[in-house]
């Protein structure tokens, strides 16, 4: 994304003055003189070859000056449509993403609403539009650790955002009557840590909850990939002020922001995901020189189209970008409907950061028959238990357990089965593992076996068996289909130090995450509470 020097973002957003060119020249033309025009990206060099060979940068900056950064601020400001002309002030957008000013609470809506609705009818398809940022906003940032920019809060693309993914979340669409049909699906609000907005509640700490049925929540939002962010302010306009325009949608979840990056707002079970798209890639830029004043000011014409994703669930869609990164499943911690949804998720938000007992999960907190499986053998977290500090001793215990001569059902010998129970997990199908060995273990100077799982989930002597794929060991999601081999697991990925089991081994694909660590805390995974037993001959 381009960005804005200080002195051109405060001068830009304060006055709305063009820059100017270091003096008037007259091969450059008279007033309003169009004197480049070109398509694709706004850069100094596709300014710089549009120009005419009397009107050229000599003409332009005599005296030397940068004309580099000049015409990257024009790019940056000038050129695109910058978010505070949409309601035309920065106290106007403030409130709004919190969740209140006059679009939201003002009583004559014909009024307050005008400049929007004339924006939308004429222009909100034909420009280009840059992602909210404000002078106001600039020095504030700097002084605060915020970063080298005007970004306003809950939307700083330095310093959050890290999932490339925004959302805005209405409570109130009782104007709906008025305007264009509903087609954004409800959703559950879960709960919402005040601390992650700050500066839109005033609250420095505390959290909310939303158990059961709240009134009508619609939350909309959109995502990108690395590189692909031209057009987000465009899609944050879509997202919200026209929402509110089109679909009568005002007011926030309370304590939260209305909209933000999605790391700042409520967690709910799911969202609409809304994307825009120019034709054929393609912006055209116009820049105009003033011959009385020597200012160059510039703007862009644009074909933008606003419609549903590829896949019109946001957390699906994040997912679709992200497939076989180690942070695809990043977007579950905020949009859980696939994670059991609000019900679950409230339980274990309580739990287990709030530390206040609501009930007893389904699938977590399992605690193995004593009778049918050994004592802890090491576990973290509500598990805590260290290995023996002589490894040659705690791999030994370790392997006897697993060679203490299961039977299965016709009586035949096998090894005993390692079961992993993991409270924190996140995938269901990760919160009790069942690993059944298949072939003879190897010796202790080939593979460190407990090792192996704890903290170095390697293949050597380890491969995984499926179907008619041979290897060294199945896994399962329960105890009976590892006794009955069935519904064993078809994909693993090993060999990288400290991720411990079982990697991104998963059912039917790779699950990114679930891995347990004794070594590796800096971003590890969501194991942080589990255990490891064997089953009992």
């Amino acid at each position: 994304m381009i960005k804005l020097s200080s002195y051109a973002l405060t001068m830009a957003l304060l006055t709305y003055s063009p820059l100017r060119a270091t003096a008037v020249n007259e091969n450059c033309g008279v007033n309003g003189t169009v004197i480049a025009t070109f398509t694709g990206e706004c850069t100094y060099e596709k300014f710089n070859d549009a120009l005419s060979d009397k009107c050229n940068i000599t003409a332009l900056f005599p005296a030397g000056d940068d004309a580099t950064i000049e015409i990257s601020d024009i790019c940056a400001y000038s050129a695109p449509t910058q978010f505070v002309e949409i309601q035309g002030t920065y106290q106007k957008d403030r409130r709004y993403f919190a969740g209140g000013g006059i679009l939201v609470d003002g009583d004559a809506w014909s009024l307050d609403a005008a400049r929007l609705k004339r924006f939308e009818d004429n222009m909100h398809e034909a420009t280009l539009i840059a992602w909210p940022e404000y002078a106001a906003r600039f020095e504030y940032n700097e002084e605060n650790g915020l970063g080298d920019n005007g970004y306003p809060t809950n939307m700083n693309l330095d310093e959050s955002c890290d999932l490339n993914t925004a959302m805005c979340c209405f409570t109130d669409d009782s104007k709906v009557k008025t305007f264009a049909a509903n087609s954004d699906a409800e959703t559950d609000v879960c709960h919402h840590d005040l601390h992650k907005s700050p500066q839109s509640n005033h609250i420095k700490e505390g959290w909310s909850i939303f158990p059961g049925s709240e009134t009508s929540t619609h939350c909309v939002g959109f995502t990108w990939k690395d590189g692909e962010d031209e057009l987000i302010g465009n899609m944050m306009y879509d997202v919200s002020l026209r929402n509110t325009i089109t679909k009568g949608y005002r007011k926030g979840v309370p304590g939260a922001p209305m909209c933000g990056c999605i790391e700042h707002m409520p967690v709910v079970e799911a969202a609409s995901c809304r994307t825009a798209t120019t034709e054929s890639g393609d912006i055209t830029y116009t820049f105009t020189y003033d011959a009385a004043s020597g200012e160059i000011s510039a703007d862009n014409v644009a074909a933008i189209t606003y419609s549903d994703c590829a896949i019109p669930d946001l957390a699906k869609q994040y997912k679709d970008n992200w497939a076989g990164t180690p942070f695809v499943n990043d977007i579950d911690k905020h949009l859980v409907a696939a994670v059991g949804g609000c019900e679950d998720e409230v339980v274990d938000y309580l739990n287990e950061e709030q530390f206040l007992h609501q009930g007893t999960h389904p699938t977590k907190y399992v605690t193995p028959d004593e009778k049918k499986w050994s004592d802890l053998v090491v576990g973290e977290g509500i598990w805590f238990l260290p290995p023996d500090i002589v490894k040659e001793m705690a791999d030994a215990a370790f392997r006897a357990l697993i060679e203490a001569d299961c039977k299965d059902a016709n009586g035949e010998s096998r090894h005993c089965i390692v079961r992993r129970v993991c409270s924190s997990c996140r995938a269901e199908s990760h919160r009790d593992i069942f690993y059944k060995r298949k072939t003879e273990l190897p010796t202790f100077e080939e593979v460190y076996l407990l090792d192996m799982f704890m903290n170095n989930w390697y293949d050597e002597k380890n491969k995984l068996a499926y179907g008619t794929v041979e290897g060294d060991f199945e896994l399962y999601s329960s105890y009976e289909d590892a006794l009955a081999g069935t519904n064993e697991w078809t994909k693993c990925h090993f060999n990288q130090a400290n991720i411990g089991f079982p990697h991104s081994c998963g059912p039917t694909g790779y699950v990114y995450n679930e891995w347990n660590s004794y070594t590796h805390h800096v971003g590890s995974g969501y194991a942080q509470d589990h255990g490891f037993y064997v089953e009992k001959p």
